[in-house]
């Protein structure tokens, strides 16, 4: 590619940086001829649209209405009838997250609520899997950073044995130490192959980023001193400290009549113990004090793993709406300005999105991607740009009337099913939202315009921002390429290459890391070196397609060494003003026109001698 094609292809990216690609409007195509046989009446021609019927007002979605009881013992059960279909789901939700587990033993409550369906004082493992199946049903546990929930999903006419075996591995578990073993054995393997996973090497680096050490959140998944750590009666402590009736709630969604219902529930759920549990403390976040870059060791990688975010809010904020549509607009989907940019338009990646956690504290937000090593500085500085751009730009009124059409047009999507209602109306107990939260959705999301959009992305949006890269020794190879590359390594090797603890480097040390080595003199040893290369080759006589072709090298050599190192140099030197993505873009462009100046220069100076 010359120059010139260079230039405009990334001036149109510049063009393109703070605003969404329009989507094409397909042309209609005009229907067949078709001859008409003698003495028939030819037929009607098909009716063909010019344009596309515009949609009517968006209509609110209201949701069953919900039935709140309380158990004698304290339990809060809340029912909704669904007739459609003859299914009965529950979900009874603990407040026994990760966020309670003992600050010595992380991982405690998902081992805990793992170890509920192995065994009671009545059925082993395989006898409580063989009960539920045997009527076609289904149970899991699942436990995240807030609570724990059980779910189980059967036939109307099988109530009473789904509610009897709820109770049952809720009350009278008996954690096996057999199973114990088993699930220790599971777990240490799993933590073995994670090491290798970039998602979870990158979730638990950001986690720790954003909360410290002091904060419940900032501890994500178990490890193996942990485990090691972990015994029966710890499980069987923490059990009896939160499986009690005053920390649980119940959903029921199915076709089953109240009156049914309920001496049902008495005789089974019932039987919870009463109580509270004790409260969970949430310490403050910590306030960064700038920009920070993590780097995660993962030796060999051939990609690269991308993270670009900062702290959230929490789930029942007013703003969550807002947020949604500013998320979804950025990163949410495979029309959003991320994946439109750096898969359709730059081919950097497979896919890129945003993610937004809601839960009960504050939660995260982040940008991300997996990319090519190679292209891991192009990456980062695309995602760092989107991010600039959301918080400095009001989103045209055409590119937010898309997104919140997708969002208000799929939502219906989500309470098809019986199971999904459950689920969403077991969020609006565990958040603690109004009744009518959902009812209201569709209604924010429409009245969501560009200021609001804008204002909450800059309230979540212009705090410190982290990036996570899971194969930090090859991008400090390719940043730190050229002249004196081993010594530099060598020298530095405490800040760029850490291990684990020392993984969480502050953004001044790496950039004066960078400082230490002088791209410059890098540069001019390569010069050197192909310039001397290509003499030799020319004395021996080549000729002029294998000088073209050798210049081609040459020049190819010079970008893939020296765009990365110029890349980052460039960001690191505009790291505090995250909000010029003009001007970084810009500045890229200058930087790629030098490098491929100097790679001219480099094959005329040859050719002349």
């Amino acid at each position: 590619m010359n120059r010139h094609a260079l230039s405009l292809s990334l001036a149109a990216l510049v063009a393109l940086s703070c605003r969404s690609a329009p989507t094409p409007t397909p042309t209609p195509t005009p229907p067949p001829v078709v001859e008409a046989d003698a003495g028939t009446a030819p037929p009607a021609a098909p009716v063909v649209r010019a344009t596309v019927p515009e949609p009517g007002p968006a209509r609110d979605v209201h949701l069953p209405a919900i039935r709140r009881t309380t158990l004698p013992n304290g339990m809060e059960v809340n029912f909704v009838a669904y007739n459609t279909l003859p299914v009965l789901h529950l979900r009874l939700t603990v407040r026994a997250g990760s966020s309670s587990d003992p600050a010595n033993l992380p991982g405690l409550s998902a081992a805990t609520g793992d170890m509920l369906k192995e065994g009671t004082r009545t059925k082993s493992s395989a006898q409580i899997a063989e009960t539920i199946e045997f009527v076609g049903g289904s149970i899991s546990v699942m436990t995240t950073s807030d609570v724990t929930t059980l779910s189980i999903s059967v036939l109307k006419e099988h109530a009473e044995t789904a509610l009897s075996l709820l109770a049952e591995v809720v009350t009278t578990p008996t954690f096996p130490q057999t199973e114990i073993n088993k699930y220790k054995n599971r777990e240490r393997d799993r933590l073995t192959r994670s090491q290798n996973d970039p998602g979870w090497l990158m979730g638990r680096a950001f986690a720790q980023a954003i909360y410290g050490d002091a904060h419940p959140y900032g501890h994500v998944d178990t490890n193996p001193d942990a485990l090691g750590r972990m015994t029966r009666a710890d499980m069987v402590r923490y059990h009896t400290q939160r499986y009690v009736a005053g920390n649980m709630h119940l959903v029921v969604v199915g076709d089953v009549a109240p009156a049914q219902l309920d001496p049902l529930l008495t005789r089974t759920l019932g039987r919870v113990r009463r109580g509270t549990a004790p409260a969970v403390t949430f310490p403050a976040v910590p306030t960064p004090t700038g920009r920070q870059v993590i780097l995660v060791d993962r030796p060999n990688s051939a990609q690269s793993a991308v993270r670009v975010g900062n702290l959230g809010m929490r789930r029942q904020d007013d703003d969550w709406v807002p947020f949604t549509v500013t998320n979804q607009l950025l990163g949410g989907g495979v029309a959003s300005r991320l994946f439109m940019d750096l898969r359709e338009l730059r081919s950097l990646t497979y896919g890129a999105y945003t993610r937004a956690g809601g839960s009960v504290q504050p939660g995260t937000w982040f940008a991300g991607a997996a990319v090519r090593t190679a292209v891991t500085g192009d990456a980062l500085h695309a995602l760092m740009a989107h991010v600039g751009c959301v918080t400095t730009d009001a989103p045209p009124d055409d590119e937010l009337a898309q997104t919140r059409s997708f969002l208000i047009d799929s939502f219906p999507l989500r309470v098809e099913s019986a199971g999904n209602i459950a689920d969403l109306v077991n969020d609006l107990r565990v958040y603690g939202l109004s009744d009518d939260y959902y009812d209201r959705f569709r209604t924010r999301v429409q009245g969501t315009d560009a200021a609001a959009a804008l204002a909450v992305a800059q309230r979540q949006g212009g705090g410190p921002v982290v990036a996570v890269l899971p194969v930090a020794d090859l991008v400090v190879q390719r940043l730190l390429h050229g002249a004196e590359r081993a010594l530099a390594l060598d020298q530095h090797r405490a800040h760029v290459r850490p291990r684990e603890a020392r993984a969480r480097q502050h953004f001044r040390q790496f950039g004066e890391v960078l400082d230490a080595f002088d791209a410059r003199r890098g540069r001019q040893q390569v010069d050197r070196l192909l310039v001397a290369a290509q003499l030799r080759r020319q004395r021996r006589g080549g000729a002029r397609e294998e000088h073209e072709d050798l210049r081609l090298q040459h020049r190819v050599a010079l970008l893939q060494l020296l765009q990365p190192v110029e890349h980052v140099e460039a960001l690191l030197a505009h790291a505090d003003d995250p909000r010029r993505p003009q001007f970084l873009v810009q500045r890229r462009v200058q930087l790629v026109e030098r490098v491929e100046d100097h790679a001219q220069r480099v094959v005329v100076g040859a050719a002349a001698e």
